[in-house]
């Protein structure tokens, strides 16, 4: 990533704001996770800001993520988009 920012300047009374920042974060355990995801929302809570319910999630998602949600029962890990890349999680043969 270059790092470049583009900023869109409109003429008159008019004021845009960018578009939100898109996150991914990844942790080794699922409580690490929920307790950051908590902490973010209080965070952006006092900032009257909050994250959108339908675009915020905890996913497993690594290299066990297969097997472990296969001893569970629960199938195939979940995919995401990720600034137009669809990223899942798949096994090679060594």
């Amino acid at each position: 990533m270059s790092g470049d920012v583009r900023v869109r300047f409109c003429e008159g009374g008019e004021v845009r704001s960018l578009s939100a920042t898109r996150l991914v974060c990844g942790f080794e355990h699922r409580e690490d996770a929920e307790r950051f995801l908590l902490d973010l929302k209080e965070r952006f809570f006092r900032f009257n800001l909050e994250l959108h319910p339908e675009k915020t999630r905890l996913i497993e998602f690594g290299r066990h993520a297969r097997r472990d949600r296969n001893q569970r029962g629960d199938g195939k890990p979940e995919t995401f988009v990720f600034l137009g890349f669809r990223h899942l999680c798949d096994a090679t043969e060594a």
